[in-house]
């Protein structure tokens, strides 16, 4: 495949998207200095490579609705089975996440269910049915610090996020309570979004079967209530971030808390979370450059003394990013793509790196 070109306009985009992920051309174009029509163009370009796309998914984390069970899972596998086990994991719908790694694992998962009984069937059955896995370490998430879709290009400036902030967010917002469970209709956009986080106001209404401001309405419910999230998620190679590590860090307990966000509020970190298992904390950064490790891994010691790494993972291929499939340089696949399409069966989905 060869290598697209991303202008900084390209780069300008994805940041505005990531900020909102839903704005309408005119707005992304009044921020951007640039006619709705060139934004929609470099929009369509990016989204046909699939250098970019906008997804929809449930970010529940226990105690919210239910008990939704979340886990970072990394596991070896037989060497002539790894891309087997790999993309037969990518079509489970309660992988949210698969990634080949190398370091001290084979695969990098991100693994849901709606409660710890469905985890636990699903990883005694299905999962544990796969050819060629061997063995595995699960990490159970306990608080979301920072997740992918806080992650940002860094593209615009201060002034420009404050403006896109200013004419796409809501000046009111009206009280929701988030533990209310989605109807069926609410399910449908869901669904819907999924599939094209951009879609419009009439594509959603014809898939949920109800009208269009009945769709805006329930819409900005679910985002205002937190019972959905809309993110811009964007290829490595469009990012100019290439590098993906994961680190497993034992932490003392008295310091989990105030290292978890201080971690998160460095611009590097993709994923920060607390958990159960082999660690106390897992951090995903995207990094500009293989040696980039080693000033990262350095800063974690000197900076936070006390924290030692237990496992140290470094992404080879991205098998599939929060639900969406992606190919050998980890761009979405489009529907009718060779690989198998991923079973996308409701259940709770949480945020992943």
């Amino acid at each position: 495949m060869e290598s697209v070109t991303v202008s900084e306009t390209d780069l300008q985009l994805l940041h505005a998207l990531q900020v909102s992920p839903r704005a309408p051309w005119n707005v992304l174009g009044q921020v951007l200095g640039i006619s709705p029509s060139t934004a929609a163009r470099h929009w369509a370009r990016l989204s046909e490579e699939g250098l970019a796309w906008v997804t929809a998914y449930r970010p529940d984390l226990a105690g919210r609705l239910g008990d939704p069970t979340n886990a970072l899972v990394t596991a070896t596998c037989t060497p002539s089975r790894l891309t087997a086990v790999a993309a037969q994991l990518a079509t489970h719908p309660q992988v949210l996440s698969v990634e080949l790694v190398s370091g001290d694992g084979d695969l990098h998962l991100t693994i849901a269910e709606r409660d710890r009984h469905a985890f636990a069937d699903y990883m005694l059955d299905r999962y544990s049915d796969l050819d060629g896995l061997l063995q595995s370490s699960t990490c159970w998430v306990t608080r979301l610090y920072k997740e992918g879709s806080k992650w940002r290009l860094r593209a615009l400036s201060p002034a420009q996020v404050r403006r896109l902030r200013e004419l796409t967010e809501p000046r009111t917002t009206a009280p929701h309570d988030r533990r209310t469970l989605l109807s069926q209709v609410d399910q449908r956009i869901v669904d819907a979004l999924s599939e094209d986080g951009r879609a419009s106001y009439a594509a959603l209404a014809e898939a949920a079967g109800i009208s269009e401001p009945t769709v805006r309405r329930r819409l900005r419910g679910m985002l205002e209530s937190a019972r959905l999230a809309v993110r811009c998620d964007v290829a490595w190679e469009a990012a100019g971030w290439p590098v993906h590590t994961t680190l497993a860090l034992r932490v003392p307990a008295e310091r989990l808390d105030d290292t978890a966000r201080a971690l998160a509020a460095l611009p590097d970190t993709r994923l920060v979370a607390t958990c159960v298992g082999e660690a106390d904390l897992i951090v995903s950064v995207w990094l500009p450059a293989l040696g980039d490790s080693h000033p990262f891994a350095a800063m974690l010691t000197e900076r936070f003394p006390g924290v030692r790494i237990v496992r140290w993972l470094t992404a080879l291929r991205a098998v599939k990013r929060m639900g969406q499939l992606l190919d050998d340089r980890g761009r979405a696949l489009r529907p009718g793509s060779h690989r198998p399409a991923a079973d996308r069966s409701s259940f709770p989905q949480i945020a992943a790196p």
